[in-house]
């Protein structure tokens, strides 16, 4: 159990600090496009921040499913629901600072960069041989 709270929490941590570390550096490169309060309404810097969150995600979850000490997609599907819950809270705290397409697209995403990562583990990690050796 608690390396499966492991894996989830780092793979968490991972794509917290990645995401909130891009979002300061965006900022600070091209304040012209934020408001005061660090919103903005300019649309390829909400795809750039959509297509950024999604790939921290998906390496989060892949991170959470290499890490899992079994079940590596259920791992990466687990942190997609914190990742949904995160973000259906800050959507509806922050509402009305962004357009609704880029909530709509946020929400319908975080599972699919779930699924994305715990696919990617499963693509590695070794398949289970239809021949048994007897020895």
């Amino acid at each position: 159990m608690s390396r499966s709270l492991l894996a989830v929490f780092t793979g968490f941590s991972l794509i917290a600090t990645l995401s909130v570390g891009t979002d300061m550096v965006l900022r600070m490169a091209v304040p012209s496009l934020f408001e005061v309060d660090g919103s903005t309404t300019s649309a390829p810097i909400l795809l750039l921040t959509i297509a950024y969150v999604g790939l921290y995600a998906t390496l989060g979850c892949y991170l959470a499913a290499r890490m899992a000490p079994s079940a590596p997609m259920r791992h990466a599907l687990v942190l997609g629901v914190l990742g949904l819950a995160f973000n259906v809270a800050g959507a509806v705290s922050i509402w009305t600072q962004y357009p609704v397409w880029y909530h709509v697209m946020s929400l319908l995403l975080v599972m699919v960069w779930a699924w994305l990562g715990g696919r990617m583990r499963e693509q590695e990690a070794p398949q289970p041989s239809s021949r048994t050796l007897i020895v």
